[in-house]
């Protein structure tokens, strides 16, 4: 069993809640309300520009070169992410100038901001745990999605489940996963549990977010 399986195994029930949610069954049916997936979006889009940061911190805290290509290839495909959620806010009428007036809301400035701690406190290893859940919970639920057939026919979220469920991005989150596995193989247990507690705070801030979406909190 890999690192990531043993991380979501612990942290059940944490990870079932994250990804069986209730904003994420009703957007597989296209049934969630308009103005909850268009809160969604424009605190996702502060979400993102926080992660890249937690991301770019992976540069600084690397120990060799490797390290920072990782980093820096992850950095690119979220830039690629944030141009596309950008394309999404536009299509489900939100402006960039709208964007960049929102104010975050408390799950987002909690869960980023935990994230960007883990980092500077600690090193590699807790800063990637931090950032696991999102890009391997959001690859896991929207393939899911598509291999139920949950989404019925004309869902008008049908692009976000493509994009998460694209191969890039599925492939994006498996490098992640496996550059996670690396820089635990050598932990010690006492090591690894402290990433687990990293890794299960870091899942329920996932729901929290999800429920921000719904609550329009």
């Amino acid at each position: 069993m890999s690192i990531i399986q043993q991380f979501i195994k612990q942290a059940r029930p944490h990870w079932q809640d994250y990804t069986h949610h209730e904003f994420v069954q009703q957007l597989a049916k296209g049934t969630l309300p308009k103005n909850a997936f268009q809160h969604y979006l424009k605190q996702d889009y502060l979400f993102l520009f926080q992660y890249s940061r937690a991301i770019s911190l992976g540069i600084y805290k690397a120990e060799n070169f490797a390290q920072i290509r990782q980093a820096q290839q992850a950095n690119d495909e979220l830039l690629k992410e944030i141009e596309l959620h950008i394309q999404f806010c536009n299509e489900w009428g939100i402006s960039e100038k709208e964007l960049f007036s929102t104010q975050e809301s408390s799950a987002c400035v909690a869960y980023t901001r935990y994230v960007l701690d883990c980092g500077i406190k600690g090193g590699l290893a807790e800063l990637y745990t931090a950032i696991a859940p999102c890009a391997i919970g959001y690859a896991e639920i929207a393939k899911y999605i598509v291999e139920q057939q949950l989404s019925p026919e004309n869902n008008p979220y049908q692009a976000w489940i493509d994009a998460y469920a694209s191969p890039s991005f599925q492939q994006a989150a498996q490098d992640l996963a496996l550059f996670l596995e690396e820089l635990c193989a050598s932990l010690s247990p006492q090591q690894l549990q402290s990433l687990q507690a990293i890794f299960n705070t870091a899942t329920r801030m996932e729901s929290a977010f999800w429920q921000m979406g719904l609550d329009l909190s």
